[in-house]
């Protein structure tokens, strides 16, 4: 048995009582470069959090509609002259408060593109409050070369109930694996049935623990305009290169993973799932990650200007440090072994920093690549999903 094994095991006898303290808290002090040097790869107006590659190397990039930033196009592509052009074009584009929502690019969250090329986003729609139900929010898949949509995947209430907010997904050949960070759970998705499950509910590995602040830049901590903490539960997530483990965890960490297999069959009830759950590793802050085909997560860290990674053996290496890193989010790695680093500074919102909270952003967003060492893995393969 693993390490994390036995740990994990560990805590669900004793109840999940779980109350990690993070050991990882911002500081101010210099930050010295260190590991991969980073290679301007964008330079942006608008606020990214997210970057998705085609396999002939078209970038394309998720600008979600947060405080400030209302009038983005959402996703665009950026051309070879450094300029953007929103995708999939159109009403897509042009949404604002009051228009429909069906046919349109909401508040993106995040967009990946898989290896059939086509396109996939997280709308979580209009913000309906802490206890509103968002019947907007909805997964999108679209084709690269057309902008065509191929899907357009909306969840019942059971599945996304009140205060539910979809946040990131990954897929394998038959599923969408979504994270739902504002109750906390992972929901699945059957692509050929179009049938959703809601899993881990409430389950203390899918919840942000009050104990472990979200800590930023120089310890600001992430606070709501009313100055309490804000609660990202299940957040960052990957899919081991052989499918087999679903790993997550709330933006404050710790990291968690589950066996697909059990969270995919809904004869293994909750309390049976529960305790396949395994913890990982005590994380700090995550705000994105990757995964390499060795089976390497790539960590975008919160509270320090860095992306480490975390090897199968435990062992944390520094990928990438600098001070131009500051909240790294959902990275990429591309065919050339190269790993693409959106950096949205989203600690820096005023939205983000409390109370009276001033705006620290530094225009102009960048998108950053390090070419990754020989000891790291390649680009992870996945099962291209057919659409319907």
């Amino acid at each position: 048995m693993t390490t994390s094994g036995r740990l994990s095991r560990a805590l669900l006898a004793a109840g999940f009582a779980v109350g990690l303290t993070c050991t990882s808290l911002a500081h101010a002090y210099p930050i010295p470069p260190s590991g991969q040097p980073l290679i301007e790869v964008a330079k942006l107006d608008w606020l990214c959090n997210a970057v998705a590659l085609t396999s002939d190397g078209r970038l394309f990039v998720g600008l979600p509609r947060w405080p400030g930033f209302e009038k983005t196009p959402s996703i665009a592509e950026v051309m070879p002259d450094g300029s953007i052009k929103p995708f999939p074009g159109g009403q897509w584009n042009d949404w604002a408060p009051g228009k429909p929502n069906a046919e349109a690019l909401v508040k993106i969250n995040t967009i990946h593109i898989f290896d059939d090329d086509t396109l996939w986003a997280i709308d979580q729609g209009e913000d309906a409050g802490k206890k509103g139900v968002n019947a907007g929010q909805k997964i999108l898949q679209f084709d690269t070369r057309t902008g065509k949509l191929l899907r357009s995947i909306s969840l019942p209430e059971a599945v996304l109930p009140a205060g539910a907010n979809l946040n990131d997904l990954r897929l394998d050949s038959e599923h969408a694996y979504v994270t739902d960070s504002g109750l906390g759970a992972i929901i699945v998705v059957n692509l050929r049935t179009g049938e959703a499950v809601r899993r881990l509910a409430g389950h203390p590995s899918t919840q942000m623990n009050p104990e472990r602040r979200p800590l930023g830049e120089n310890s600001q901590p992430l606070l709501l305009a009313d100055g309490s903490d804000h609660q990202v539960h299940s957040d960052p997530i990957e899919l081991s290169p052989d499918g087999k483990w679903l790993y997550y965890q709330p933006l404050s960490g710790p990291l968690w993973r589950v066996p697909t297999k059990a969270l995919r069959d809904v004869s293994v009830n909750e309390a049976e799932l529960a305790k396949k759950v395994e913890f990982v590793y005590d994380t700090s802050p995550l705000t994105g990650t990757a995964m390499d085909s060795a089976g390497n997560i790539f960590l975008g860290e919160y509270d320090k200007p860095r992306v480490t990674a975390l090897a199968p053996d435990g062992t944390v290496r520094v990928v990438a440090q600098d001070s131009r890193l500051w909240n790294p989010d959902a990275m990429i790695i591309s065919d050339q072994r190269e790993l693409y680093i959106p950096v949205p500074q989203s600690a820096r919102m005023a939205s983000n920093r409390g109370p009276g909270g001033k705006d620290a952003i530094v225009p102009p967003f960048m998108v950053y690549k390090v070419q990754l060492p020989a000891a790291f893995g390649t680009r992870a393969k996945v099962p291209a999903t057919s659409a319907k």
